[in-house]
């Protein structure tokens, strides 16, 4: 008896640390799945079946007068089992050149991102989306690769 209950506990715990990870990511697909908010981003989960919310799609539309104007960016997702105490990791799919992304890969770079930098536990793969749409208005005149080019 004092074996399972000790084994009791331990589930109990692990359900405790994950479950606000979970009801977190489920209101952040709702948000994402009803469109409430900035309509330059998008996202959505990878597979609809993904009862663990770790795999995600992200979508940046372009800023107008700037030269990532008329283009869609495409992003892949994952959050991890410590989102949101640690932020997730993004890469672009779609060729883009700004400072954060690196360039082999289209991974946002931890270290080169502001908002990873300063990671806070408050900000959302929505707000992620755009910081990095901000960070496109920044460097506006950069050249970027071909539009229809992947990483």
């Amino acid at each position: 008896v004092q074996k399972l209950h000790l084994r009791t506990n331990q589930i109990d715990k692990k359900m405790e640390s994950s479950a606000p990870r979970t009801f977190r990511l489920y209101e952040e697909l709702e948000k994402g799945e009803k469109g409430l908010g900035d309509q330059a981003v998008s996202y959505g989960l990878s597979k609809g079946d993904d009862q663990t919310f770790t795999l995600w799609n992200g979508t940046i539309v372009g800023p107008a007068n700037t030269n990532f104007d008329n283009r869609i960016y495409f992003l892949e997702i994952e959050c991890g089992p410590h989102y949101p105490a640690q932020p997730p990791t993004f890469k672009f799919t779609s060729k883009i050149n700004i400072p954060s992304v690196n360039q082999n890969n289209g991974v946002v770079e931890p270290n080169k991102f502001p908002m990873f930098v300063q990671w806070r536990s408050e900000y959302t793969i929505e707000k992620i989306l755009i910081g990095l749409k901000q960070e496109m208005i920044s460097n506006r005149k950069n050249a970027q690769p071909a539009d229809g080019e992947f990483y």
